[in-house]
């Protein structure tokens, strides 16, 4: 008979100057993230330190993988929110396993039943998830969001704020992978939506992501670049920018 196994079921607790340290070294690593961002066009949604801290002292294993499973299934509202919590601030420096998780398909699926239920928290947070997901650096990775693209298409139309910036930020990041998952936000209808929320939104950080993302979904080559002029954009963003005048919020 073997060693008890009964240890392998609890994670080791680190020191104060462990968690501060990897604290610090957390904090430098979203710093150069931020950096490269910048030149990415694609803007991963961070969690606050305090929302975050107990999260990101482990590192995510195989058999966290399925615990986000069975919460992400649960028929309990607290559970599903944690997971969801708990994959998005992984999602910022996904593992291999994480990786491996999403990339075979299965999460971008849950993700989309829950985008598509009932609960708003629950809605906010699963497209917090798949902005991660489409922010990420690999490309491969990013693309398994597009199948949740015709299921956002109707939050960036909603009157509910958070649930439209969130969408509209999740299609901006998949607009950066380039002409491929364009021309699919085309096809989804994300190029209209969103030439219809910069005509109309009166809300400064809509209208903040909405630029975000409509910069990206107006790279080239793209087949309906001439039609941005066709939907009135141009007008419609120095109508915002005239509107907005030296508002900080924008």
């Amino acid at each position: 008979m073997g060693p008890p196994r009964f240890k392998e079921l609890y994670k080791p607790v680190p020191s104060s100057r462990e968690v501060r340290q990897r604290r610090l070294s957390h904090e430098q690593q979203l710093r150069r993230l931020h950096r490269e961002q910048v030149f990415m066009g694609k803007r991963l949604c961070f969690r606050t330190p305090q929302e975050s801290e107990t999260e990101s002292e482990y590192e995510f294993t195989p058999s966290d993988t399925a615990e986000i499973i069975n919460g992400l299934k649960s028929g309990r509202h607290e559970e599903r929110v944690a997971a969801l919590t708990t994959l998005s601030t992984k999602l910022e420096q996904p593992s291999e396993a994480l990786q491996r998780f999403v990339g075979g398909g299965e999460c971008t699926r849950l993700l989309v039943e829950i985008v598509n239920g009932v609960d708003r928290d629950e809605k906010l947070q699963s497209l917090w998830c798949l902005t991660n997901i489409a922010g990420g650096e690999d490309a491969a990775l990013a693309e398994t969001a597009l199948e949740a693209v015709p299921h956002m298409v109707p939050l960036i139309e909603s009157s509910d704020g958070d649930l439209q910036n969130q969408a509209i930020w999740a299609v901006g990041n998949l607009a950066a992978e380039g002409e491929g998952a364009r021309e699919q936000l085309r096809a989804n209808g994300v190029v209209e939506a969103l030439a219809a929320v910069l005509a109309h939104t009166q809300d400064a950080q809509v209208l903040q992501t909405a630029c975000f993302a409509m910069s990206n979904l107006a790279r080239r080559p793209s087949s309906y670049f001439d039609g941005l002029f066709a939907l009135g954009v141009p007008e419609a963003v120095a109508g915002q920018l005239q509107r907005v005048g030296g508002d900080a919020g924008c």
